[in-house]
């Protein structure tokens, strides 16, 4: 497939999934070891304490950010995403489960909050779909006070085993071939690959390892100090109402 072709192919994939397709995504995505992993996220972010302010971005349907919110209600979570369609379902979602669950309609290249709003950021299936991973992973950076801790879980380039996905269930099974297929019009990690990444925008502390029977990789990291002053003099895009 030529890479203009690919292109296309994975701009109407998006389009699909993130729009008339939102709830068919949330159907699949919300099974029980995709929500097992959303509360690993959440324990993984040691920093922030009672009452901080978490950025979930590419927050979709809000199985993530809700299911963290659960795992760690002492923390503030604030959903950020692109899709409107994506959106409307998380506050359907949140109003359902009584989670207060603030949104906002976003690019996450250009983060419309100020330096060092948030102790923490997670996305669960973001990075790989962002057409600059780097220049939204120096935004994170940005918006994140210095110490501030990232998780992330993204599909993991190299083989999967689809029956270990079947064992988990059906659901499940159809979650990661649609994972699968998304991620191949898209890109992939692996290990080293994104801990790199991470590593190159300023993060420290960095950790990367296989997850979901080896369709994902979970990393984090923290915003380093040097990195942070680096930053320091970049202002905020505007507020958005």
């Amino acid at each position: 497939m030529s890479g203009s072709v690919r292109h296309r192919a994975a701009r109407a994939a998006a389009a699909l999934a993130f729009g008339p397709g939102a709830a068919i995504y949330r159907l699949l995505t919300g099974h029980a070891a995709w929500r097992a992993d959303c509360r690993a996220m959440a324990a993984l972010l040691a920093g922030p304490g009672a009452g901080q302010r978490v950025l979930d971005l590419g927050v979709g349907p809000g199985t993530s950010a809700l299911e963290m919110a659960r795992a760690a209600p002492a923390q503030r979570y604030i959903g950020l995403d692109l899709a409107g369609d994506m959106l409307r379902l998380a506050q359907r979602e949140a109003r359902a489960a009584g989670v207060p669950l603030p949104l906002v309609r976003a690019d996450a290249l250009a983060l419309p909050f100020a330096a060092g709003s948030f102790a923490a950021a997670t996305g669960h299936s973001f990075l790989y779909l962002v057409p600059d991973p780097a220049a939204a992973l120096r935004e994170v950076r940005r918006v994140l006070r210095p110490g501030g801790t990232v998780v992330f879980l993204e599909p993991r380039a190299g083989p999967a085993s689809l029956g270990a996905a079947l064992r988990r269930g059906p659901r499940c099974a159809a979650s990661m071939v649609l994972w699968r297929t998304m991620s191949s019009l898209h890109r992939r990690f692996d290990g080293p690959e994104l801990a790199a990444l991470l590593a190159g925008c300023g993060f420290d502390a960095v950790r990367a390892w296989p997850v979901l029977d080896g369709y994902g990789l979970m990393v984090t990291g923290r915003a380093g100090e040097a990195a942070r002053r680096e930053v320091a003099a970049v202002p905020a895009p505007p507020a958005m109402g």
